[in-house]
This record gives structure tokens, sequence and C-alpha cells, in this order.
């Protein structure tokens, strides 16, 4: 019983206690849409959003607004059923 409080005093200390550290997952990648035209005909910027496995990044990667993010979204699906962009890259 002794080990298992010391544990849990070793995961739930203070900030300075833990011996681990925070550290973000990802890298974020953080991309100016101001400038950019987000159009589903045009590919180069479509392609920026996209993972290398075909996947819409998650705004936490890229960095845009949640606005912003939305258009990519319903650009990218567009992009998809006119066959621009595959669904799946291998």
């Amino acid at each position: 019983m002794a080990t298992d409080n010391q544990d849990q005093e070793m995961h739930q200390g203070e900030e300075g206690d833990s011996p681990r550290k925070a550290r973000s997952r990802f890298k974020k990648k953080v991309l100016d849409t101001r400038g950019l035209n987000i159009d589903y005909k045009n590919i180069e910027v479509i392609e920026k959003f996209v993972s290398k496995t075909g996947k819409i990044l998650p705004r936490r990667m890229t960095g845009a607004t949640a606005r912003i993010q939305r258009k990519i979204s319903r650009e990218v699906k567009r992009a998809r059923m006119a066959n621009l962009l595959p669904f799946v890259k291998r």
C-alpha cells in the first residue's frame, strides 16, 4: 500500500515536481491563410491542408481559424468529388 501512495504522489506532483514534461504532440504548421485563395480548383493551396495519406489536417496542426478550417474542409471535399484530389493517397 505504501508504494501505491508513493507512485500516485510522483505522478500527481506539482508543476515542477513531475518527472514527465508536457510536450505538444504535433508540430504546428502556422500557415498564413489571409492571402490564400481557398478554392476547390486551386489544388496547390488545398494540398497544403491534406496529409500524406489524404486526410484533412486538423486546426491544431494547420493553425487555421475555425471559420477558415470549415472552408478548407468544404473545398477539399468539393475537390475530391470533382476528381481533382484523390480520396486516399497510397
